[in-house]
């Protein structure tokens, strides 16, 4: 058997939520059981110091290490219910440690409010996040220097990712997953996890989360219309009207702060959407494209291949395990 391919810290501490510990723990030993030959990570619980570590639930666990000069390749942050300012006081190494392993290039992962720990480091400043709802006014009072992200599921800054509740975080969680084993596996376990509920795609999209990245507010509202509406006929005219600015300064605007015209965002959101529906249910190509808002299966699929390479056929071969029942259907 091959030594693990990635080396993951679940960072563990004093009111940290057990099941954002051991949710995590629990999918990436599910992604290491898909290829028992090639096993790709290796998880620590990690722990400041020595001493037993009272989980939110009350249950008292030990870490498998302490942090330390090891590296890592990625590190999950537990969610977290208490006093903020008592328990940076408990653990006054972690935000250092945390900074020195975001220079070696290691992804950070907060889920809920375990990003506080990133943003207590100061590896957030002038950037993006989210969190859980209940704490988003505390945080945004503690760390101003961060643009706090209420209606984002999940973000991405500079390799430090965030997600905003349960769901999110389970998202987020898969998401990691994609990066560092393909869209193959994560589809694979995607779909055991949530095939109970089947949830709606929700479009505040961390693959796209690069494109919120500026600080123009009139284009983050924008955004956030076209996250919700991606799937209805949308008239930039009556958008910019909307939110107070003609046609042309609107496209201008929205350029200038994404990179992008308004136009090929709204496509990659569409697009963002159709790639998770092909993976995880069995309608029809057509019902797919047409559910994301193109009314014709030609252009669809035209622009599916120009930002993904594959057409929407291609996309769902490629997700689907050998053995999985695979509908392809275009009518």
């Amino acid at each position: 058997m091959q030594n693990p391919k990635w080396r993951v810290a679940l960072l563990i501490y004093n009111g940290a939520w057990a099941s954002t510990i051991y949710g995590s723990l629990e999918l990436f030993h599910s992604a290491n059981l898909r290829q028992p030959q090639d096993q790709q990570f290796q998880c620590d619980l990690l722990s400041a110091d020595d001493r037993p570590v009272q989980l939110y639930g009350g249950h008292s666990i030990h870490g498998d290490a302490v942090i330390g000069e090891q590296s890592y390749d990625l590190i999950m942050l537990a969610h977290y219910w208490g006093d903020f300012e008592l328990v940076t006081q408990q653990y006054p190494k972690i935000p250092p440690w945390l900074a020195k392993q975001h220079a070696k290039g290691t992804r950070i992962a907060g889920i809920n409010s375990g990003i506080f720990w990133a943003a207590e480091a100061g590896l957030l400043n002038g950037g993006r996040a989210t969190t859980y709802w209940r704490h988003l006014r505390e945080f945004e009072q503690r760390y101003p220097k961060i643009q706090w992200q209420a209606n984002q599921a999940s973000v991405e800054h500079e390799g430090i990712y965030s997600s905003n509740g349960q769901n999110a975080a389970m998202d987020l969680s898969l998401h990691l997953l994609e990066i560092f084993c393909g869209p193959a596996i994560a589809a694979s376990l995607g779909r055991d996890i949530s095939s109970d509920s089947r949830r709606i795609y929700d479009l505040n999209l961390i693959n796209i989360a690069g494109f919120r990245q500026h600080r123009d507010l009139g284009i983050h509202r924008a955004q956030d219309w076209l996250d919700e509406y991606y799937s209805e006929s949308v008239e930039l005219q009556q958008l910019a009207k909307q939110i107070g600015m003609s046609k042309r300064t609107f496209i201008r605007r929205f350029q200038k702060a994404t990179g992008e015209l308004p136009s090929r965002y709204l496509q990659r959101l569409r697009v963002e959407a159709a790639k998770h529906l092909l993976g995880n249910t069995e309608d029809s190509i057509k019902t797919i494209g047409m559910s994301v808002g193109y009314r014709d299966i030609s252009s669809f699929s035209k622009v599916f291949k120009s930002l993904t390479d594959f057409t929407p056929r291609e996309f769902r071969t490629r997700l689907r395990p050998t053995g999985i029942k695979n509908t392809l259907k275009v009518d």
